[in-house]
Order: C-alpha cells, then structure tokens, then sequence
C-alpha cells in the first residue's frame, strides 16, 4: 500500500481562541485564574515543563540532578535562550524570580510552594536580604536547596508560577508588568486592547520559532458559551469548547475534529464552615444527601461530565473511589437536618449560594439544585456575580454561605486538591475548613517520598475531609472541544487547554 505521506509544515497564520474570561494578571508570579495560565503557557518558560501525559521534561534546563536525601536540586541550563528584549537568559535569573515570589512585600499566589526552599522564612521575615537556598552557581548552573523533602516540586517547577522573569522589566514596569510581560516563550506579548489580546510569534526562540505567525485571544466575558460555539461555526475562532445541547451533534461531526479528554478538575459546591447554620457538621452533610448529581448532570449537561463523590478526580495519583461520600438519599437529608433543629416543625433553614458564571447550563443547574434543596425544607437563594476579580474578593471576605467553584489542577499532584483547597492555611481554602489531624496528614504527606506510603497518607486525609464534609463534590470535568479541521500538531494533556503548546501548532489551510 501507499505510504501515508505526512504533509510538509506550513509556517504562518492567525490561531484565533477563545477565552470566557477576563486574567487578572499575566505576571506568572501573582496570576490566580486559568485563563491568565492559558497566556502564560505561551509567553513564559520555565525550567521544566509537562509532556502529553504530565511527566516532567526539559525546558529550559537541559538536565537536573536531586540529591539522595531530596533537598538539593541542580539544574543545568541552556546557553541559548534569550528573554524577549533581546538579554540572556542566565541562572541569576531564576533566584530573582523565585526570590520575588517569596517577596513578603508582594502577595504571590505561587507562594505556598517556594515556602519550603532553605532560608525563605528567614527572608520573609527580614532576617536575611537573601534567600540561602536559591544559588546561581555559574550563568548556567542553578542550585536550589530545601528545608525539607517536598515530593511534588518538579512538578511546581513545571507550573505557570514557576516561570523565569527579566528584573529590569519588572522593576521598570512595576504593576503594569503583568499587563505588558515579557518572558522567553513561543510567543511575545503584542497588545491587550479592550477584550483583544494578541501575542506573536517570538522569531528568536530558543527551540526555532512558532509555525504560527500570531495568536489573537477574544475575551467573551461572562463565559458566553453559545456565543463562542457560533463564532466557531461561523469560522471566526479555531477552537470552542462545547457544552450541553450542542455536543451530541459536535460528537457525530464529520466536519470538525471533536476532541475529548478527562481532566483533573472537580467542580464543588463549597461551604463556608465558620458561620451560622453551616458550623453543623450535620447540616452541611444533609446538603450533600440531598442532592442528585446523576440527575442534574444528565439533564442539564447530557451526561457530558462525571458526577463527582470524592474531591481527587479519576487520573490522578491517590484516587480513591471507596471514600465516596454522599450519595442521593432524600431521607438521609431530613434526618440529619432534624438532628441540627431543622424542620417543618422546627426552624426553617435558609441559605445563600454564590456564583461567579450565570451561564444557561449554570442557572439550569442551580435551579435543579436548589429544587432538591428545597424537597428537604432548605429554601436556597442564587446570587451571581460575574465579574471574577469581585467574586473572588467576596468569596475572600467570608460574606457567603455556599458557592459554586470548579478547581482545575496546577500540578498533577494530590496536594493540589487536597492541601490547596482543604488545608487551613491554603488561600484558596475559602471554606475556612481546619481540622489539624488533616492538615498534619497532607504535611506529613508532602515529605513523604515513597509513593505508597503518600497515598496511603491522602487517602486517609481525603476521607477524613469528605466526613467533615466543608464541600459537596460535584462533578469532574472532561475537557471537549472542536477544533477546525485544517488545525495541526494538537497536544492536549489532562491539564486540559490551558496548557496546549500553541507552539507545536500550524495550520494546513490548502
């Protein structure tokens, strides 16, 4: 038979994307949303990055040694790789983005990573004017030291947080840094005007340049959904995620390339532990009995995702499918609620439920969820509040009671579900959840190198958390999406789009 012939590269071209939401930030060491992540995966390097199937791989470190204890990392770095203002790249200039996010004037988001690097408390507390643990041995030779063994720091490494930043950029632009970045990706940062921002190919890179010529981002605030699909369809995006209704026809497309992958993601309804009724345990445990995810989920998104019993999702390291917590038990959810003094002969429950996304497909399925809620005596009210920045600063105050959140890994790592949103001193921790025999598990966890015993130490936590219950787990994600057919070089991991290389992507338009 004929050979396949694989067609030639093309160079050149427009990627157009979608994003249903405005970033922050595009300065790696503070951005906290993944639609900032989706920019910074092209503008920025860091030392390592993740492959198709999340291990750890050269980027711009050609190789690293780990001492036999776990504490000290050396790194070798390429002697060919330039920031976008034409310098060097250099090891110095990793101790000065790593210092930076231990900066204890700054708030970076990547902080709680870097903790555990020799020397930061001192730093931090002004001790030092240095971090001992971050050398730059020669121009190519970065050493990092720990205090301590922390399993899952290649994988820091490999995040969006852990990329290298130029200090004279920095220190020039100041805040507006993280409007106008400069890195040593693919791409370089072209313009953000209104809700078009446009990145184009860096000519210069290390790794030769990108095929494409630019990537232009359109940002649908408010995750306009359908508006994404049509714009699709209409030819005016290369890419769309596809949700509800429209993903039975997507799915039998011969037209476009329908891709689906199942994601380390968890979308949970969270729940403030500190204050009024949801200080009862029992309380918060009715309203994960009283929910039928299997129903909502077929209804409102077409069995399109996986109703969600435990807070790993499947794929990642530590799932444990017999922690499953709560099924749908209506009586369950009467019961304990008349043991907290909720009832119809007693006082009546009402709570508030904060969302940040007013969607269709949302506003369907709070509506089921608050019917179900409402089927055991609980009269539940839905505020939104689209705008990301004022949900997170509200979410931030403690001024609700429940809200729905999705949380989409960092790094393919337990500790990214468990610790970073069940551990007390965790940011994101918006539930105010403390029980320190879970937070002494997830440390104990952290340092553990044996990859067994780690397990063993998170499935134990996660069951302890899911019988606290602070959250009712929802459903797990599965990333789908249409790309158009002359879209090459795709590589999609379980992190899902916002880490798609563009960089290996080209367009055959003949």
């Amino acid at each position: 038979p004929p050979e396949k012939v694989q067609p030639e590269v093309r160079r050149g071209g427009v990627y157009r994307a979608p994003l249903p939401w405005s970033p922050r930030t595009l300065d790696p060491a503070f951005s906290t949303d993944i639609y900032a992540v989706t920019l910074i995966q092209q503008i920025f390097d860091g030392l390592v990055q993740f492959d198709q199937n999340l291990n750890v791989v050269p980027a711009l470190a050609t190789n690293w040694k780990v001492s036999s204890d776990g504490l000290v990392y050396t790194f070798n770095l390429r002697d060919d790789a330039s920031f976008h203002n034409g310098r060097e790249v250099t090891a110095e200039d990793f101790v000065y983005s790593f210092t930076r996010i231990l900066d204890p004037k700054e708030e970076s988001s990547a902080l709680s990573f870097f903790q555990r690097v020799k020397g930061a408390a001192a730093y931090r507390n002004g001790e030092s004017k240095e971090v001992v643990g971050l050398r730059a041995i020669d121009a190519y030779t970065l050493e990092i030291t720990l205090s301590e063994p922390f399993a899952p720091f290649l994988s820091v490494l490999a995040m969006s947080d852990g990329r290298v930043v130029p200090r004279e950029e920095v220190e020039r632009l100041g805040k507006k840094f993280g409007l106008q970045p400069v890195g040593t990706g693919p791409f370089r940062f072209e313009s953000w005007e209104g809700n078009r921002i446009v990145l184009s190919a860096n000519l210069d890179y290390h790794e030769g340049r990108p095929h494409l010529d630019r990537v232009v981002y359109t940002i649908y605030a408010g995750a306009q959904r359908q508006k994404i699909l049509q714009d699709f369809l209409a030819d005016r995006l290369e890419e769309a995620a596809v949700f509800g209704a429209d993903r039975e026809e997507m799915a039998q497309t011969t037209v476009y390339q329908f891709i689906r992958k199942p994601s380390l993601s968890l979308q949970f309804y969270g729940m403030n532990c500190t204050g009024g009724p949801l200080k009862d345990k029992r309380v918060r445990q009715a309203l994960g009995w009283a929910i039928n995810k299997e129903e909502i989920i077929r209804e409102v998104f077409k069995d399109q995702f996986i109703p969600a019993e435990t807070i790993l999702p499947p794929g990642m390291t530590g799932y444990t499918p017999e922690n499953a917590a709560y099924g749908y038990d209506r009586e369950r959810a009467k019961e304990l609620l008349a043991e907290a003094g909720y009832g119809p002969a007693q006082k009546k429950l009402s709570l508030t439920l904060l969302s940040a996304s007013k969607s269709n497909v949302a506003q369907k399925e709070l509506a089921m969820v608050a019917a179900d809620l409402a089927a055991v005596g609980v009269e539940l009210q839905i505020k939104y509040e689209t705008d990301w920045p004022t949900f997170e600063a509200a979410l931030n105050s403690g001024r609700f009671q429940l809200y729905r959140y999705f949380w989409s890994a960092d790094i393919p790592d337990p500790d990214d579900f468990l610790n970073v949103i069940c551990g007390s001193d965790s940011p994101y921790n918006f539930m105010h959840y403390n029980n320190p025999k879970v937070d002494r598990l997830l440390s104990q966890a952290l340092a553990e190198t044996d990859i067994i015993k780690r397990v063993r130490l998170y499935r134990e936590a996660e069951g302890m958390i899911l019988e606290d219950a602070p959250m009712i787990p929802f459903m797990y994600w599965v990333f789908e999406s249409v790309f158009q057919p002359y879209v090459k070089g795709l590589e999609i991991s379980a992190l899902g789009s916002p880490y798609i290389p563009l960089k290996k992507i080209w367009l055959d338009k003949q």
